[in-house]
Order: structure tokens, then C-alpha cells, then sequence
């Protein structure tokens, strides 16, 4: 699968680094109902920050993607941990919520430079280059990095404290990037090179890619909604300790651990890429609609669910996105990013939907009609390609 020890040293540093970028990722929202207390913030607050978040993470992907393409994946991965790492430090530092959801807006858009270009190192290590191996693989990591962090990060909160608890995140996301500098592949750039416009153009106005991009978003609220508001809904509304709400919100990046995997061995294997979006769909809508009944049962049913769709679904999405890249290899970043963009800056709005309408009408009304909203984007799947591969 690796060519030699320095891909696997290489490797190992980029899964380290993925695994810890989703630590900081998740873990604000698992330990919020600390935070929170001390804010003076409800489910409406959590909404609102965990929406900056993902404005920043999502309008940042597309200058991500150029600068890969110029500059090389390596150098904007390592500017995009430390980015993101040290905003992180900042936010166990937060005096006021403005600040905080400022900071998390430059979490977001720090990590919005490490995905994308991560990708693309991860598939050239991987013998064969296989998109849905390589993107199942970065996958796996971050949802095993989403267990420690909506799981473990309770624990560790509750040990030292919420704000000692962020800077050991932040601090642990220094030494990854500090890794991936010394063992990630020198970047192979043209010194000539420069981003053409027109393939731009056609990235963007690739039908296709946006399409991609809003069904990802599509079964993806799932999967925001799940890992943002799930520990803080079962410690607030169904009365039970942060530790057990830490273990059922874990489920949807436990499951993913080896859906991702097996998702990507799929997509390399068949030809109907698009049934599978569809699936997605239809899988994100029914786990969010098993949340809606107020039970600690029905609770982890719907982010085990929840987390089949995510590790299927997202593999599925980016390794897609590779392969309909019509403009060249080069261009893989910009079109991986794109996608990305299109999903993530679009998901912003599932927090702040979702947290309004359980203050107007309760929990079970926000499940349900996230699971309904998720529906809405069955349109953009349906005139898709079948096919994706190259």
C-alpha cells in the first residue's frame, strides 16, 4: 500500500494531524454545557457559535484549493494547523461570547486549508492513488478524532477544567502541524505556474461540482446538528450527566470509523455514485427523525444512524469531487475545496435553524424539521451524473 518507510512516517503524521483538527472541531460543542453556564448561553448561543464556525471553515475553502494549486498542498496544510491551532489557544483564553464565536470563526477558516490539500498528499502516499481509499482513510481519522473529542473531552473538561481542556487541544494541534513539517512530502511546484482562470471558471461553474456540493450539504445536517446540540440535549432536556451524553453524541464518529473505510473500498468498485447520494439523503432525514422521540434510546439510535450516513456519504462526496474534476490533477485541491465550500458554508444555517426552532416549539420539533429540511435537497442529487469516476 506505502512505498517505503517515509510514506508511512509521512502518513502517520497526516492521520495524527486529521485526528486532532477534528478534537478542535467537535469538542467546543461536547463541552458547552460547561461553558455555557459561565456565558450565560442557551441552546440559541450554541447555535450561533457553532455557525461561525462553520461560515468560516466553509467561505475559506475555495482561497485553500488556489493557494494549494499555487504554492503546493504541504505549505497550506501546515499554515492551516497552525492557523486553527492557535486560535483554539485563544478560545480556553474567551472573556465574552463575541469573542469566542470570533475566535471559532478563525478555527474554522484555519482548518478550511488542511482538508482539501490533506487529500491530495494522502492519495499520492496511497499506492494506486485510489480516491475513495485515500479519502475513506482521512475519513476514518477524523472520526476517530471525533470519538476523543465529543467523548473523551468531557472527561477531560470535567477533570481540569473546559478552558484547560481547549489550550490542551490547541497545544496538541502545534505538535501535529510541528509533524507534518518534518515527514509530509516536499511539495513538487512549477515555479511557472500560475492559477488559469479559466479552469477556475470551469471549476466553479461545474454543474456537477455544485450539485455534489449541496447534496454533501444536504445529508450533512445530520451530521452538524448531531455532534453540535446532541451532548447539551441530553444533559439539558433528557436529564442525564454530560459523561452519557458525551458517549451517545460519540456514535456518530464511531460508526464512521469503519463506514468511512468501507465506503471508500465501495466507490472505488461500483458505478451508481449517485444512488448512494440519495441513500445518504434518505438515511440523514430518517436518523434525524428518530431523534425526535425523547428518549436517551432513541438519542443514540439517531447519531449511530446519523454516523452510517456521515462515513458512507462524505467518502463518497470528496472522492467524487476528485474524480469530476474535469480542469487537471493540479486543480484536485480547488475542486475537493469547492465541494467542500459549498457544503460547509451552507452549514451555518442548520445550527441557527435547528437551535430557533427548539426554542420555539422544543427539541422534537427541531428534529423533525432538520430531518425535513435535509429532504429539500433530494432536487440538486437527481439530475446527477451516475457516474463519477474518472
Amino acid at each position: 500500500m506505502l512505498n517505503s518507510v517515509s510514506d508511512a512516517r509521512a502518513l502517520s503524521s497526516l492521520i495524527f494531524a486529521r485526528i486532532v483538527y477534528a478534537v478542535n472541531w467537535m469538542n467546543f460543542a461536547a463541552v458547552f454545557y460547561l461553558t455555557g453556564t459561565q456565558f450565560g448561553s442557551d441552546v440559541t448561543g450554541l447555535g450561533l457559535l457553532n455557525a461561525a464556525f462553520y461560515l468560516g471553515i466553509g467561505i475559506m475553502q475555495v482561497p485553500g484549493g488556489v493557494l494549494a494549486a499555487k504554492y503546493g498542498p504541504k505549505k497550506v496544510v501546515n499554515v492551516g494547523i497552525l492557523l486553527s491551532s492557535v486560535a483554539v489557544l485563544g478560545t480556553a483564553a474567551a472573556a465574552t461570547a463575541p469573542e469566542m464565536a470570533a475566535l471559532r470563526f478563525v478555527v474554522g477558516a484555519g482548518m478550511a486549508f488542511v482538508f482539501a490539500p490533506g487529500v491530495v498528499i494522502v492519495a499520492k502516499l496511497i499506492h494506486g492513488g485510489k480516491s475513495g481509499i485515500g479519502v475513506g482513510l482521512f475519513n476514518s481519522a477524523f472520526d476517530l478524532g471525533g470519538l476523543v473529542a465529543l467523548f473523551g473531552w468531557v472527561l477531560v473538561a470535567t477533570a481540569i477544567g473546559w478552558r484547560e481542556s481547549l489550550a490542551v487541544s490547541g497545544a496538541l494541534g502545534v505538535v501535529t502541524g510541528a509533524l507534518v513539517v518534518l515527514y509530509a512530502p516536499g511539495d513538487e511546484v512549477d515555479d511557472e505556474f500560475k492559477v488559469s482562470g479559466a479552469a477556475l471558471k470551469s471549476i466553479l461553474g461545474d454543474r456537477q461540482l455544485v450539485l455534489l456540493g449541496l447534496g454533501t450539504l444536504g445529508f450533512g445536517i445530520a451530521n452538524t446538528v448531531i455532534s453540535g446540540f446532541m451532548v447539551f440535549y441530553v444533559v439539558t432536556a433528557l436529564g442525564f450527566s454530560g459523561t452519557l451524553g458525551g458517549a451517545v453524541a460519540s456514535l456518530v464518529t464511531v460508526v464512521p470509523i469503519f463506514t468511512a473505510l468501507w465506503g471508500g473500498r465501495f466507490y472505488d468498485r461500483i458505478a451508481r455514485h449517485r444512488k448512494i447520494m440519495i441513500l445518504a439523503l434518505l438515511g440523514s432525514a430518517a436518523s434525524l427523525a428518530v431523534g425526535a422521540v425523547p428518549s436517551i434510546f432513541a438519542a443514540a439510535a439517531c447519531s449511530a444512524l446519523g454516523g452510517v450516513v456521515a462515513g458512507i456519504g462524505y467518502t463518497f462526496a470528496f472522492a467524487g469531487a476528485k474524480d469530476l474534476n474535469r480542469a487537471g490533477a493540479v486543480y484536485d485541491t480547488l475542486a475537493i475545496g469547492w465541494v467542500n465550500s459549498i457544503s460547509l458554508t451552507g452549514s451555518f444555517i442548520p445550527p441557527i435553524f435547528f437551535s430557533y426552532v427548539v426554542q420555539a416549539m422544543g427539541y422534537s420539533q427541531g428534529w423533525l424539521w432538520s430531518g425535513a429540511l435535509t429532504l429539500l435537497f433530494l432536487v440538486p442529487v437527481v439530475p446527477m451524473l451516475e457516474t463519477w469516476r474518472r
